[in-house]
Order: C-alpha cells, then sequence, then structure tokens
C-alpha cells in the first residue's frame, strides 16, 4: 500500500495508538436491523456531502436495495462487506462505528478511499433479527437462527472454473459485489465474518508477520481466547497460532480429489468466494477476523488429553452422523406434506445431504493425514465434538422454523379470508389431509425439540460459557484491520 498522504500513517502506528483507536468503538447492547443499517448510513451521507456519498449497488433476491456509504477519495481503497453471512453482524457494528469515525477523524481517512458496505445480505439478515436485541444465550441464539445454504451465500457464490468444477449463478447479491469491487478495485477488502462459539481466529490472503503480535494482544487483553483447536476446515493452511490462509473452493476440491471418492466437484456447493474474486480484479489484501459470541476457557486449553487427535476426531465424525441422521430422517418423513419451499427447508435439506456426504472424507482424513497420532488437546476435543455439536444444532433449529412455516400454511390453507373455516371445508377430504399433515408435522416437531433440549443441555453442561460483549467484538474486528493496515 501507498503511504498515507496524512497525519495518520498506518505503516507508523505504534501499540499505543492503535489502542487510543479502539477506545472510540462505544458499547453497544445489541446488534442494529437491515433498516437502522441503512438509514444510518443515507443519514451521514445527507450530513457530510463532500465527504460521503450513498450509492446503491443493486437490490437482493426480494428487491431490498443494497447500499455501499463511500467516504473519502484518496488512492488507498479499504472495502469493508458487512453481513455476508447473515447471522453474523458484528461486522455490521464495525461498519456503523466507522460511518461516524472515519467522517470525524481525518488523518485516518486522508489518502484512502473507504467502501463500506453496512449490510450485503439484507433478506437472509431480516430472517436473523429475532436474536439482535437478546437475550444472548445458545438457546435464543438457535431459536431464531438463520443461514442459508451455499448455494444461496453472498460469500460462496462467485463463478469459478477449476478442474471439474464450475459455477457460474451468483446471486442478485452476489453481482452487487462484483460491481463494487470491480468500480472499486480495493487494495484491502475485509469481509466481515464472525462464528457463533469459539475462540477468535483469522484468515489473510499473504503471511504478514508484522501483524501477529497485535492479532494476537488485542483479543488477549479483552480476555478472549484464541481458538487454537481444530480448524475451521481440514484444509486450512497455518500462517501462524489462530492465523490461517483464506479458504478457497480449490483448496476444497484439492481436499477432496486427495480424501473423498467419485467427482470432488460433487462435495462443493456454492463457487467461490470474494477474496477468490477479487484477486482477479485488483489482488487486495484480503482479512476475515473470526470472532464469537460465545466462548468457554476450553476453546484455548491445549493441555494434553488421553486419546489422539484421530479419535477425537473421529468421536465428531461419530457425533455428527448421529445430529445428521436423525435429520434425514424427519426430513424424509415429513417430506410429502412440506410443501412451502423456504428458505429454512432448502438450507437443512442441502447442509444435511452435504453433511452427511462429507463424512467418509473425514473418516478418511483422520486416518490417513500426518499428525493424527499424537495426543489431542482439549482444544482439539471440544472443537471436533462440542463445537461441531453446536453449529449442527444451529441447523436442527432451523428444521423448527422450516416446520412452523409449513403449519402456518396449512391452517391458512382451511381458513377462509376473515380467519374461520372456509365455507364447506368442514369435513372436507381437503380439510383431513390438512389435519394429516398437521399432525404428522406436530410429531416431527416435538420428537426434533426433544433432541434439540437434550443436545442442547449437553452443550450447556461441557461447555460452560460467556457471552461477549459487542463492544470486545467490534474492537478486534478493528483492531485486526489496523494491525493489517500497520503491516502493510
Amino acid at each position: 500500500m501507498q503511504e498515507s498522504t496524512g497525519g495518520f500513517d498506518a505503516g507508523r502506528l505504534d501499540p499505543g495508538d492503535l489502542d487510543a483507536l479502539l477506545g472510540r468503538v462505544p458499547g453497544y447492547e445489541r446488534f442494529l436491523t437491515v433498516d437502522e443499517l441503512y438509514e444510518a448510513a443515507r443519514r451521514v451521507a445527507e450530513r457530510c456531502p463532500g465527504i460521503a456519498t450513498y450509492t446503491e449497488l443493486g437490490t437482493s433476491t426480494d428487491g431490498q436495495p443494497i447500499p455501499m456509504l463511500t467516504i473519502g477519495d484518496g488512492p488507498q481503497h479499504v472495502m469493508l462487506v458487512a453481513c455476508p453471512h447473515p447471522n453474523e453482524p458484528v461486522g455490521a457494528m464495525l461498519v456503523r462505528f466507522l460511518m461516524d469515525e472515519l467522517v470525524e477523524n481525518r488523518p485516518l481517512r486522508e489518502g484512502r478511499t473507504w467502501s463500506l458496505l453496512p449490510c450485503v445480505d439484507p433478506d437472509a439478515v431480516r430472517l436473523n433479527e429475532g436474536w439482535f436485541h437478546g437475550p444472548f444465550t445458545l438457546r435464543n441464539y438457535a431459536r431464531h437462527f438463520y443461514r442459508p445454504r451455499s448455494e444461496e451465500q453472498v460469500e460462496w457464490t462467485f463463478p469459478v472454473t477449476y478442474k471439474t468444477f464450475r459455477f457460474d449463478r451468483p446471486m442478485p447479491e452476489t453481482r452487487a459485489l462484483m460491481a463494487a469491487i470491480e468500480r472499486g478495485r480495493p487494495n484491502v477488502l475485509y469481509s466481515l465474518h464472525n462464528a457463533g462459539f469459539g475462540g477468535v481466529f483469522y484468515y489473510l490472503s499473504r503471511d504478514l508477520k508484522g501483524a501477529y503480535e497485535d492479532l494476537h494482544r488485542v483479543p488477549a487483553e479483552r480476555n478472549l481466547p484464541l481458538s487454537l483447536g481444530e480448524p475451521e476446515m481440514p484444509w486450512a493452511v497455518a500462517y501462524h497460532p489462530a492465523v490461517y490462509a483464506v479458504p478457497r473452493s480449490t483448496d476444497a476440491y484439492d481436499y477432496y480429489e486427495r480424501f473423498g471418492s467419485g467427482d470432488p466437484a460433487d462435495h462443493i456447493t456454492g463457487g467461490a468466494s470474494s477474496f477468490e474474486y477479487a484477486e482477479r480484479i485488483s489482488a487486495p489484501v484480503s482479512l476475515v477476523t473470526e470472532v464469537p459470541y460465545f466462548q468457554s476457557p476450553k476453546i484455548a486449553d491445549t493441555t494434553r488429553v488421553a486419546r489422539s487427535r484421530r479419535d477425537v476426531i473421529l468421536a465428531g465424525v461419530d457425533r455428527a452422523r448421529e445430529v445428521l441422521q436423525v435429520l434425514d430422517r424427519l426430513l424424509e418423513q415429513t417430506r410429502p406434506v412440506m410443501t412451502a419451499e423456504t428458505r429454512f427447508l432448502r438450507a437443512v435439506s442441502s447442509f444435511t445431504e452435504m453433511g452427511l456426504k462429507t463424512l467418509e472424507s473425514q473418516t478418511r482424513w483422520a486416518s490417513e493425514a500426518e499428525g493424527m497420532d499424537q495426543p489431542a488437546t482439549v482444544a482439539q476435543e471440544v472443537d471436533a465434538v462440542h463445537v461441531g455439536l453446536f453449529y449442527r444444532v444451529l441447523v436442527a433449529s432451523m428444521l423448527r422454523r422450516a416446520f412452523e412455516h409449513q403449519q402456518g400454511v396449512i391452517r391458512a390453507s382451511v381458513q377462509g379470508p376473515s380467519g374461520t373455516a372456509s365455507p364447506g371445508s368442514t369435513g372436507s377430504v381437503a380439510e383431513f389431509s390438512a389435519k394429516e399433515a398437521s399432525a404428522l408435522i406436530r410429531r416431527a416437531d416435538e420428537e426434533l425439540e426433544g433432541h434439540l433440549d437434550r443436545w442442547i443441555a449437553e452443550l450447556e453442561a461441557h461447555l460452560p460459557y460467556t457471552v461477549i460483549p459487542i463492544r470486545d467484538l467490534v474492537q478486534v474486528q478493528y483492531g485486526a484491520l489496523l494491525a493489517v493496515m500497520r503491516a502493510l
């Protein structure tokens, strides 16, 4: 990156400067809704027309606008993209903070153009807003959770062609982000993700040794543990503890080519990432900071346990199989009466199918990869068994939302416009069929609720957790950006 022309020089920040900047992040008690984020962006542009510009990049699948706020006009271009996954709003709070901070902090603004996308997937984020105001518990988070299948995720629907793998169906939201990248040609691309449960870890598109001290120090000073267990993806390449090379769809293909069976492309849903696409346009430094809502001291415990790394991974595979088989069976039982193809149902069906398909490759990886005979750590055991269960509980909770939606469709089918039974419906074949369908879904939902109660109780017993203040999460994401800018 070029040196700043302003008084603030990211290349010469010392820890005191970085900490002073982090101290400007306010306390947040809740996450903002899509409407609140968009309104804030419009207000900044109206208030500061010589500094900030509000533009709409396109519209979402459901026709909602996708805005971008551009602040400054310097030669260095920094782009932040919030909510590329709709269940991950921490980055939206960082963007909201920077809307005001960049207007007020001239040295940080000068020499740079900042492109802020407050929410790139508004349709799906709205389906998560039920937990944005709390209470922040595992149960409430799972109850209102939504994450789309890979084919409907903004982050993983960029075009790609690699060996037998081809994807060329970018979503409207993805096309809007493609246009922003093509127009802005960023030097730094910050796709703002976060985890649900675990520790802090990072992805970088290059090995930036000068950033690692701060990437570890900033979360440590806020009592946030690093994620030192198994990586999120078995093909991850570590630059440094809790710092990995950005994941690419081509890396997944190579992994399945080695450890899977059949065509590796059959194991991949969706397409390439925003990082892969931006590499073709402007080759920016790409950064991801994964911060969780919930944490446990076990996440960073490197004490050795009495099982090998292979054994704990295989235990996690067995646990995954148990949950996925329950979901697969309930999906099969209710399929004849699930007439509403909701986002929830598509997501659960896809995650269950692909999850079952990957169990074979995970088993083979655990059996054949190097380093599997060494004793596992507490952190690796927790990642493989308990954190893996947590994320599958979230998928199971989406099936409950699909059941609830279908019950509403069934009720509407036997009700007239006024909310009473429609003429001739009583005793009719249509109403009898609706009752049958409703009873079938109710039985499946009751069974699923029992499983969810048991699984969440197990998580609460094995993973005593605390809720991380939103301000701390925003500071860690902001600190990572400043550390990377300094390292460059």
